[in-house]
């Protein structure tokens, strides 16, 4: 899973929407924050603060459409610095954390570059640990450039070349090989309430003369990028080919896109993906699973379902995880989760309730403490014995628990922990990971297997108690 920050000026324009929406409905991309960045946009009236402000709102109202926890937006730089711009704002302040605590972060810059240079000028240490992916520039090879994203911060510019930071450069008319119509989205797209919203912003856009009811849809290729590099045409070239003014040589390559004609599915891809965004923007869906053992293959007794080394069979179920489960949704984890770390590549809330093996790791210190850390993790709660759900949840009382054995007679029971083959109760079901392809279960899954095991209470071959 990649690791993305997008900074962008989102109400600059309307291509920012389409890029965000592609990226926060992409199984193949986490995105850790959205930073705003500043601009000036000649054809307004409103100030570098306001456009701040509206973009801020923008950012979270996308979200919202996604069923992404808008906690993600954050106000980045205030004006730009070639301005003399220099405060520290919580944006900034969320790029260092992030690129410190991943191996690699990839920033996806759809606007100037004064959020990330002076992230690096704050913290000079994660410029190995960042890879730039900038909308920006038009032909190097021009005697000025003139892209408002060059021209409103050199700055910030000059900045970024010098440290040495991994730099993509996407020109902006790599960006005009993917354009859109009314009509279009009308016909692919409005069939989601992001969709919809998209197709307004674009029939409030105010087209003029150069495109005449074609909108050049520019951010939707730096995320496609960060996908796949081997969509676009690529060459790596000196960085002296980007000194313009008074910017003194400096030495290093950068990797410049030169084409993207080739690439028709990316908008494919764009158009299946915003069609089959949330249709319910505020009912987050339930799922459950147990016994998951992230990194701890040893420990999962039924060896059928191992692909490979831990690394290798993490990265499968956690593509498996992420396939079914929405970034606002909640999981009931019955315990035995494994590395605790592997939570923050997962979607979703995960509540966990704990396991033997989690019972053995609060023996070290306290339960008290033991949850906290993990909430800091990014679990949304940890349970030290089971929950009960009422019958608004599943249609009747459920006890969810990790041994079953400690199951309650008078209600229908989820539970984990056993890895052989004994997967129904009288009154319960069993979601250990290992019996459903290590994914979880969605609510729809569990009514049916508990509408059935009700039916067929009567008939003794069909359990195992």
């Amino acid at each position: 899973m990649k690791h993305i920050i997008i900074d962008t000026d989102l109400t600059n324009d309307i291509d920012d929407q389409f890029g965000i929406s592609y990226a926060l409905n992409n199984s193949d991309t986490f995105i850790e924050a959205i930073i705003i960045s500043p601009y000036k946009n000649k054809l307004e009236t409103k100030s570098i603060y306001d456009g701040v402000l509206d973009s801020y709102f923008e950012a979270k109202r996308i979200c919202r459409f996604s069923r992404v926890n808008q906690n993600i937006v954050f106000k980045g730089c205030l004006d730009f610095l070639s301005n003399g711009f220099n405060k520290t704002s919580n944006g900034i302040k969320k790029i260092i954390d992030i690129a410190r605590k991943n191996e690699l972060t990839q920033i996806v810059c759809l606007s100037t570059l004064t959020n990330i240079a002076l992230a690096i000028k704050k913290a000079p240490d994660i410029v190995d640990k960042i890879e730039i992916v900038w909308m920006g520039l038009e032909n190097l090879y021009c005697e000025k450039f003139l892209d408002e994203n060059y021209v409103n911060d050199k700055k910030a510019f000059e900045i970024i070349i010098k440290s040495q930071v991994k730099l993509n450069i996407i020109p902006k008319y790599v960006g005009k090989f993917n354009c859109t119509s009314i009509y279009e989205v009308q016909q692919h797209v409005a069939n989601t309430p992001l969709g919809k919203y998209l197709l307004k912003i674009l029939k409030d856009y105010k087209y003029n003369i150069e495109n005449r009811g074609i909108k050049y849809i520019y951010s939707i290729s730096p995320i496609a990028y960060v996908k796949n590099k081997n969509l676009f045409e690529q060459i790596n070239l000196e960085k002296n080919l980007l000194i313009k003014e008074n910017i003194k040589k400096v030495d290093g390559q950068f990797n410049y896109v030169f084409d993207g004609s080739n690439n028709c599915s990316v908008w494919k891809d764009f158009i299946k993906t915003i069609s089959t965004a949330p249709t319910d923007l505020y009912k987050p869906k339930l799922f459950f699973i147990s016994d998951t053992h992230f990194s701890q293959i040893n420990k999962v007794r039924t060896k059928e379902f191992m692909i490979g080394p831990a690394d290798q069979t993490d990265h499968e179920y956690i593509k498996n995880w992420n396939s079914v489960v929405g970034k606002n949704d909640i999981v009931y984890h019955l315990g035995d989760f494994g590395n605790y770390n592997i939570i923050k590549q997962l979607r979703g809330n995960v509540i966990l309730i704990c396991g033997n093996y989690e019972m053995q790791d609060i023996k070290n210190s306290n339960f008290e403490t033991f949850k906290q850390n993990l909430i800091n993790l990014g679990f949304k709660d940890v349970v030290l014995d089971g929950i009960v759900l009422d019958k608004k949840t599943l249609g009747i009382p459920i006890y969810l628990t990790h041994k079953p054995e400690n199951t309650k007679s008078n209600m229908f029971n989820l539970f984990g922990h056993v890895h052989s083959l004994k997967p129904l109760k009288k009154n319960g079901f069993n979601v250990c990971a290992e019996y459903h392809n290590f994914t979880p279960l969605s609510e729809y899954f569990v009514k049916n297997y508990i509408n059935f095991i009700i039916s067929a209470q009567n008939d003794p071959n069909c359990f195992v108690d």
